[in-house]
């Protein structure tokens, strides 16, 4: 993988954007990878595959797509801020399944190209969970309608917990997650991509947030989260929680709650 990621260093955004999948027709889920996701993110064990760790099983292929010679941006620096995950019934540890990942459309973003990458994962033809991840090039202002998902707005009578998120959390979950983005790993690393520090993992900050709700989780939901902005490590931040017509709606914010980093809503499907 890292042959494929060393090319895109070079690329610079100009060709049209292309269409790529890629299936792996048969996988299975190994139990102690499982526990140590949910170890990281403070799930109690044991407990049922977290849909967000479909995420980071996943983040290879996603990785195969990012590195393709056809696609046009360079892979590293590549920002991750909004995700949503449909799942229609916990995946099970014992279960063959497929997963198929595609490139899908383009939106537009003050801060450059967004675009987006389409998975999904099926036990036979049964549809058990799928996902659209929203990436984001820096540059120019990008092509195509801009994201326009719904985000809660938390009131001050919301429910509050601070989270102490240490200097090495981003090396840590990249080695449960195998996302090694440099602006996650180390201050120098960062800089070179226009950060004063490094920043966390947008995915685990949503992993840590639904470990609060394993009763939810067991059940059809749709997680929706938008990453407002990064949070630099180490941190002290405030995570808060509240219901809303969106369902569980909670946000992660700084520890003076004046800037939003996160903004994420989690509700139970029909």
């Amino acid at each position: 993988m890292y042959l494929r990621v060393f090319p895109t260093l070079f690329k610079k955004g100009k060709k049209s954007f292309p269409t790529i999948q890629i299936d792996l027709p048969s996988a299975r889920l190994e139990e102690s990878k499982v526990a140590e996701y949910q170890k990281i993110c403070g799930f109690s064990l044991p407990s049922s595959v977290p849909s967000t760790y479909l995420h980071a099983y996943i983040f290879p292929l996603q990785s195969m797509l990012l590195s393709d010679p056809a696609f046009p941006f360079p892979m590293l620096g590549l920002i991750h801020f909004a995700n949503s995950i449909k799942q229609y019934r916990p995946l099970l540890l014992s279960e063959n399944f497929s997963v198929r990942c595609c490139l899908g459309k383009l939106f537009a973003h003050e801060k450059g190209q967004a675009f987006e990458i389409l998975c999904e994962i099926r036990v036979g033809q049964e549809l058990v969970w799928e996902e659209s991840s929203v990436i984001l090039y820096r540059g120019e202002l990008g092509k195509g309608e801009p994201l326009n998902w719904p985000q809660p707005v938390l009131t001050e009578d919301s429910k509050k917990e601070t989270w102490i998120m240490p200097s090495n959390l981003g090396r840590r979950f990249a080695k449960v997650s195998g996302d090694y983005n440099p602006i996650h790993l180390y201050p120098f690393t960062a800089k070179l991509f226009g950060f004063p520090r490094n920043i966390a993992h947008g995915m685990w900050s949503l992993g840590r947030a639904i470990s609060n709700y394993p009763s939810l989780l067991d059940q059809p939901h749709e997680l929706t989260v938008l990453f407002k902005t990064p949070v630099l490590l180490p941190s002290q931040v405030v995570f808060r929680e509240q219901q809303g017509s969106l369902g569980t709606e909670f946000d992660l914010v700084d520890k003076n709650e004046e800037k939003p980093h996160m903004r994420a809503f989690l509700r139970l499907l029909n």
